[in-house]
């Protein structure tokens, strides 16, 4: 019944990111988005919150190893949402309460378990269907990985 008033044009899908309440280091719930480490295709979350883009995969990075690669730090998590609307209602409402830091990039953990970087927030905005095959949305910063010598 559902599919047929989408198709018929009497209610659209509008898709939108609400951010979750969760603190810095601890993004990720039982429940969450990025699955354990059951299927081999999806990293799993480690306490220190960094992911290495390897081979177009993402994947946890350990402090232990080295990388000259930029690293991605999440620093905020979306929820995705999807509400049925009029179709004369605006659908340009993309996010619900604050907006991300523009100075954070999004990585979409899709429905399948795939991650992927997306270019920008602006990206996002400009299409918001992308968002019908997504789960959760992270906002990372890039970071690069540094040794530091100390006199002893």
């Amino acid at each position: 019944m559902l599919e047929k008033l989408i198709r018929s044009g009497k209610i659209k899908e509008h898709f939108f990111m609400k951010r979750k309440d969760t603190p810095r280091n601890e993004l990720e719930s039982p429940e969450s988005a990025i699955p354990s480490s059951g299927s081999a295709a999806v990293p799993e979350r480690e306490d220190n919150g960094l992911f290495l883009l390897e081979d177009g995969k993402l994947r946890p990075f350990s402090l232990e190893e080295y990388t000259a690669a930029t690293l991605y730090e999440v620093v905020e998590s979306f929820g995705v949402e999807c509400k049925l609307v009029r179709p004369e209602d605006p659908g340009n409402v993309l996010f619900e309460g604050k907006r991300p830091s523009r100075k954070t990039v999004p990585i979409f953990i899709k429905k399948d378990g795939d991650c992927a970087l997306v270019a920008s927030w602006e990206t996002v905005e400009a299409n918001p269907e992308q968002l019908a095959e997504v789960r959760e949305v992270l906002g990372a910063i890039p970071v690069r990985q540094a040794f530091v010598l100390r006199r002893k």
